[in-house]
Order: structure tokens, then C-alpha cells, then sequence
């Protein structure tokens, strides 16, 4: 399945994981991220209503979560679900136009709990 999933980052580079309908949480370079020609990266870590958690917490979120794979979701279980809950304690997405914006996704967060409780039990 990796071989494929690289294939597939390599010829969609937006949806590979859409397309697969499942995504591994992985540690990668900001510089080895395949971005599609004439697309600017932009990492913000302030759009968000809520108060950051302390570092330890989001490493102890992080590490229980790296290397899981789970079946991606766009409107309730993707990349940006993943970065508030491990930045925040909760899961919310506000890059769906339409959707109210800082509203927790229930569903994701409980997904990603469940995975780090599990690993720290």
C-alpha cells in the first residue's frame, strides 16, 4: 500500500489520500511535501479561537498518533483535523466553506482520543 500511496501523492498531489479514502499520519519535511506547481504553502498556527496546549501535550498527542492509519474523511477527518487536536485538544476544520467556523469536530476528536488513550494504556 505505501508504494501505491507514494504513487499516488506523486500523481495527485492534492488528493492522493482523498482518492485512497485512507491516510498514515506521517513525519515528513515541509521541503519534501509535493505541492502542485504555482501553489505557495502557507503554515499558520493562529487561526483558531482557542488557547494552545502546553508543548509536552502536544508531543504526548503527536507520538501516540505518528504512524496511525485512518480512513480520510474530508469534511470530518482530515490534515486539519489532525493539527488542531494535536495543537488544541480538539479537532476542527475551518477550510470548508460553509461550516461554522472554530466549531469542534466531535468525531474526529473522539477518533484521535481513542488513539492516544489507547497507546498511553
Amino acid at each position: 500500500m505505501s508504494t501505491f500511496r507514494n504513487y499516488l501523492q506523486t500523481v495527485f498531489p492534492v488528493c492522493g489520500d482523498l482518492l485512497l479514502g485512507e491516510t498514515k499520519i506521517r513525519r515528513q519535511l515541509l521541503a519534501e511535501v509535493t505541492v502542485p506547481k504555482g501553489a505557495h504553502v502557507l503554515v499558520c498556527n493562529n487561526r483558531h479561537a482557542l488557547k494552545p496546549s502546553t508543548a509536552d501535550e502536544m508531543r504526548h498527542r503527536r507520538d501516540a498518533l505518528l504512524d496511525k492509519e485512518l480512513h480520510y474523511k474530508l469534511f470530518s477527518l482530515n490534515c486539519e483535523h489532525f493539527a488542531t487536536f494535536v495543537r488544541y485538544g480538539k479537532a476542527m476544520c475551518n477550510q470548508i466553506p460553509g461550516r461554522t467556523k472554530n466549531k469542534e469536530c466531535e468525531e474526529a476528536t473522539k477518533v484521535f482520543q481513542d488513539l492516544v488513550d489507547k497507546y498511553y494504556t
